[in-house]
C-alpha cells in the first residue's frame, strides 16, 4: 500500500504518518517544503517530495490513498486562506489528473469552521447549509468544493474535524499557558460549547474512512460525541498541572482589542498569531457543537479517549517537552 500525506510535518500530518508506519508493507511519501527540515518526521523511514501546494513534484503513478492535511489555520492576509486552502487544494487535485495518479480515495481535512457555528444549542449536522463565519472557514468550504469538482474522477472523503488537540499541538498553547498562571479566561457572558477530539481518536477516524466502503463525497463531522467548554477544558487542564484557577472573564469588546493587538504583535513579529480579528468572529459565536452519528453509522467510529484522558496525556507530553 502506498499513501500520500501533505502537511506531513505538522501536528495532525506526522501523527497520521506514525499511525501508518506501524502497518506492514506500507510505503509513505510526504509532501514537504524544505526537505532539510523534516520535523517530527526526521529520521522517520518515508519517502518526502519537496515542494508545496502550488509546486507539486512528480508522484509516485501507483499511490493507493492521498490524505490531504496541509492547509492555512492562521495568515497575515484573508487572501493567503485561499491561496493555500482553496487554491492549494485546487493544485493537488488537478495535479493528480495531470499525472495520471487515480488512488482509491482521497480524504481532505475540512473544518467544521466550514460547517458553522450552532445555533439554539442544536449541533450541527453534514447536511446542514454550511454558514462559516470567518474567512479561514470560508476557505476551507473553498476548498471542499474544489475537492468535490472531482468526484467523477476519484473517490472522495471530506473530514470536517473539530477542535483537535493533543502532543505537537501548538494552537492551544496560549489557552494552557494561562491555565498555567492559574487564570481560567473565557470570552463573553455566556458558557459556550465546542465539539473537540483527541488526536489519537481523530487518527483512528481518518484511518477507518479508507477502510469503509462508501459513498462518493461523504462528508463527515469528526468529533468526542461530547461537547465541552472551553471552561470545563481549562479545569480539566487545571487539575492535570495541579493547579487552583481564579476566572478572569474578558468581555467581548475587550476580547476583541485583545484579538486586534495578538494580530500586529503577530506582525511585527513576522510569525502570524493565531488569535486575531477572523478568530474572534469564531470565538463570539454561541457554539461549534457539531453532529457525530453519521460517523458513527457509516464508519462505526467511537472516541475511545474521555477529556481527562486525553488531557492528562496530553499535558504530561507539553510539560515533559518544556512547552509547558
Amino acid at each position: 500500500m502506498k499513501i500520500l500525506i501533505t502537511g506531513g510535518t505538522g501536528f495532525i500530518g506526522s501523527h497520521l504518518i506514525d499511525h501508518f508506519l506501524d502497518y506492514k508493507n506500507t510505503e509513505i511519501f510526504a509532501l514537504v517544503r524544505d526537505i532539510n527540515n523534516l520535523k517530527w518526521l526526521k529520521g522517520l523511514k518515508i519517502n518526502p517530495l519537496e515542494g508545496d501546494l502550488l509546486n507539486i513534484p512528480l508522484l509516485p503513478p501507483d499511490i493507493d490513498y492521498v490524505f490531504h492535511v496541509a492547509g492555512s489555520t492562521k495568515a497575515y492576509k484573508i487572501a493567503d486562506y485561499y491561496t493555500v486552502n482553496q487554491q492549494g487544494t485546487a493544485s493537488l487535485f488537478q495535479t493528480l489528473h495531470a499525472q495520471n495518479v487515480r488512488p482509491k480515495r482521497v480524504v481532505y481535512l475540512s473544518s467544521i469552521s466550514a460547517s458553522g457555528p450552532c445555533s439554539d444549542g442544536t449541533a450541527v449536522k453534514e447536511d446542514s447549509t454550511p454558514c462559516p463565519v470567518s474567512p479561514y472557514g470560508r476557505s476551507k468550504l473553498e476548498g471542499e468544493t474544489e475537492a468535490l469538482k472531482f468526484k467523477d474522477r476519484f473517490p472522495i472523503v471530506i473530514a470536517r474535524i473539530s477542535v483537535v488537540f493533543g502532543p505537537r499541538d501548538r494552537g492551544l498553547i496560549p489557552y494552557f499557558k494561562f491555565i498555567q498562571k492559574g487564570i481560567l479566561p473565557s470570552v463573553g457572558s455566556k458558557q459556550k460549547l465546542v465539539s473537540l477530539i483527541y488526536i489519537k481518536d481523530l487518527i483512528k477516524a481518518l484511518d477507518l474512512c479508507i477502510h469503509k466502503e462508501l459513498a462518493n463525497g461523504e462528508i463527515f463531522h469528526f468529533a468526542n460525541p461530547d461537547p465541552s467548554s472551553w471552561e470545563e477544558l481549562g479545569r480539566v487542564a487545571a487539575e492535570a498541572m495541579g493547579i487552583k484557577l481564579f476566572n478572569l472573564k474578558f468581555p467581548l469588546p475587550l476580547a476583541y482589542l485583545v484579538s486586534c493587538g495578538a494580530e500586529m504583535v503577530g506582525k511585527i513579529r513576522k510569525n502570524p498569531s493565531i488569535l486575531n480579528r477572523q478568530k474572534f468572529e469564531e470565538l463570539k459565536q454561541d457554539g461549534w457543537m457539531v453532529d457525530t452519528q453519521k460517523a458513527k453509522e457509516k464508519l462505526d467510529f467511537n472516541p475511545q479517549y474521555s477529556l481527562q484522558e486525553a488531557l492528562h496525556e496530553t499535558i504530561d507530553w507539553y510539560i515533559k517537552n518544556s512547552w509547558l
